[in-house]
């Protein structure tokens, strides 16, 4: 019975120097622990335990961390500290290394600190007795998330307009803000205001503050972007993954081209851990040029086109007024009359890409119809491109050109009789079926010495024809004696000059065919019946012989 009183009262004992080991609170560095951050932890223990015969030894402390901390210090042995002996009265500080995951939210998170040793007890400086014991206390750090800060803008601006854009803010973060105020189109700037404070710690970990106060300053007012009206908006607080809308008015620079232009915004807020932070992000707004395709010239060759001109150049210059790259740019001019294409002309043309602001020439070449009328044409261009997504446009623009008049003449006689060997006085009526004035006009024969014909009168002046007007003029023909009788082509020439009232100095030449037809002289006309005659009797005398026989 005295034995086991005394073995209860030894376990008494030995318990009560379990808890004599005490763990002390843990400190750690940065005292405000944000996710990401690399932790610095010391754990202290002191044996408290006085007894003379009782000594604490191969103590153990570990640390078991939870999520969101992982260990990192490797050595000795990773999470372990081990103390060979601890005496009485004596502390022991214990060092870990933690990582905080960089998702972590804000919260209390636990960690495990285990410990086991060994009581030994000593009689007379012997080993009489040794207990083992392990036990665990948990701990709690607090984690304060950093609320980040995304901005999008929901629309697409036009150069040159002013337009509401709707911004959509989002905390990305881990903590909640407070007290946050968005700032569009400004810059941040900031100064540190104040001493140097630091505190220590019963480790003897040092802590210094500085306070800063921060400016968030307004962009210059000729940037290509520029907020207009309300730029200050307050957002009260923002959770992690919440978001708030807001709008605001934008004028776009009427230079600017297509593309996506940055926009600063400045947003400030209180963290969780009580700190006022300020972050400068950038606002992408897309600028979503037009393409605008114009003839901005035309020119022609020659500058001044009348009826009947052939490969007449038409040079258009095809300007891009618009804000966006044009692709594959085709020109294609279309005729109709009095127009058309030159021969062996195709008046397809592809000038390739136009930037913003760029000109490319494109040539046509056309022929008049020598009956045209005077007066200002349209023709179209049909212009076809691509944007920059590839995506197929077709407009079509019109060029004005302008047929000045022309005095244009017919041959109202169709053809003439002329008698071989004399001289034939022919009257030439012609009209001027043109839209001017013809001055001077003149008609001459054109000799050919192919043909059995002199001219021994070859031209006459009619003088001034206007338009639909006719006139008569005379050569005389005069067709060799021994002529066939048989219709010819000769070349009549009529020549005028142009209506210097309406300043056209010009001379016209045009050729125009006219049908002669020889009939023969009466000598001729005895020859051919004397003849004729001859081969009569001939066949008469044939026939008579042949019956006789």
């Amino acid at each position: 019975m005295i034995k086991k009183l005394i073995y209860f009262l030894l376990t008494l004992i030995v318990i009560s120097s379990t808890y004599a080991l005490q763990i002390l609170e843990p400190e750690y560095q940065p005292k405000v622990i944000h996710p990401g951050d690399d932790v610095d932890l010391w754990v202290k223990v002191v044996n408290d335990n006085y007894n003379d015969n009782q000594k604490v030894e191969n103590l153990v402390v570990k640390i078991v961390p939870e999520y969101p901390f992982v260990l990192k210090q490797v050595n000795p042995i990773k999470g372990e500290v081990i103390i060979p002996q601890l005496y009485e009265g004596e502390p022991y500080t214990c060092y870990f290394k933690l990582h905080v995951n960089e998702g972590a939210k804000s919260g209390s998170y636990p960690i495990l600190i285990k410990v086991s040793y060994d009581v030994v007890e000593y009689n007379n400086g012997e080993k009489v007795a040794t207990y083992h014991y392990e036990y665990s206390k948990k701990y709690y750090l607090n984690v304060y998330g950093v609320a980040d800060f995304e901005v999008n803008g929901l629309a697409n601006l036009i150069p040159g307009k002013n337009q509401n854009v709707t911004i959509e803010i989002k905390n990305v973060g881990t903590g909640t803000a407070k007290n946050v105020n968005v700032y569009i189109g400004y810059t941040l700037n900031s100064q540190k205001i104040g001493k140097e404070s630091k505190t220590v710690s019963m480790y003897g970990i040092t802590e210094s503050k500085n306070q800063d106060i921060i400016y968030p300053t307004p962009i210059p007012q000729n940037s290509p972007i520029t907020p207009l009206g309300i730029t200050k908006f307050y957002l009260d607080y923002l959770k992690p993954g919440d978001s708030k809308k807001i709008d605001v008015l934008f004028h776009t620079s009427p230079k600017l081209v297509e593309g996506s232009y940055p926009i600063p915004v400045v947003i400030t807020w209180t963290d969780e851990d009580g700190n006022k932070r300020a972050e400068l992000v950038s606002l992408g707004l897309y600028v979503k040029g037009d393409i605008s395709l114009g003839i901005s010239n035309v020119l022609t060759d020659p500058k001044e086109i009348k009826p009947g001109d052939t490969y007449v150049r038409i040079d258009v210059t095809i300007t891009n007024n618009g804000h966006a790259e044009a692709k594959n740019v085709k020109l294609n001019l279309i005729t109709s009359y009095p127009f058309k294409d030159s021969w062996s002309n195709c008046n397809i043309k592809d000038v390739g890409n136009l930037l913003p602001g760029v000109s490319k020439v494109a040539s046509f070449y056309i022929d008049v119809d020598k009956y045209a009328k005077s007066g200002i044409y349209e023709l179209p261009i049909k212009i076809t491109y691509m944007d920059s997504e590839d995506n197929k446009y077709e407009t079509t623009k019109y060029i004005k050109i302008y047929i000045k008049p022309k005095p244009l003449f017919e041959i109202l006689t169709k053809n003439v009789t002329v008698v071989a060997g004399k001289d034939n006085k022919v009257f030439i009526k012609i009209k001027n079926i043109g839209n001017e004035k013809a001055v001077r006009v003149r008609v001459s024969a054109i000799k050919n010495s192919a043909q059995p014909f002199d001219y021994p009168v070859k031209s006459d002046t009619i003088g001034t024809l206007m338009p639909n007007q006719t006139g008569t003029a005379y050569i005389v023909i005069h067709p060799d004696k021994n002529a066939p009788s048989k219709p010819y082509d000769i070349t009549l020439e009529i020549r005028c000059a142009g209506d210097s009232d309406i300043g056209d100095n010009n001379v016209y030449t045009y050729q125009k065919p006219l049908k002669v037809i020889i009939k023969g002289s009466s000598s001729n006309v005895g020859v051919y019946l004397l003849v004729g005659v001859v081969i009569i009797i001939l066949i008469v005398g044939y026939f008579a012989y042949r019956r006789r026989k």
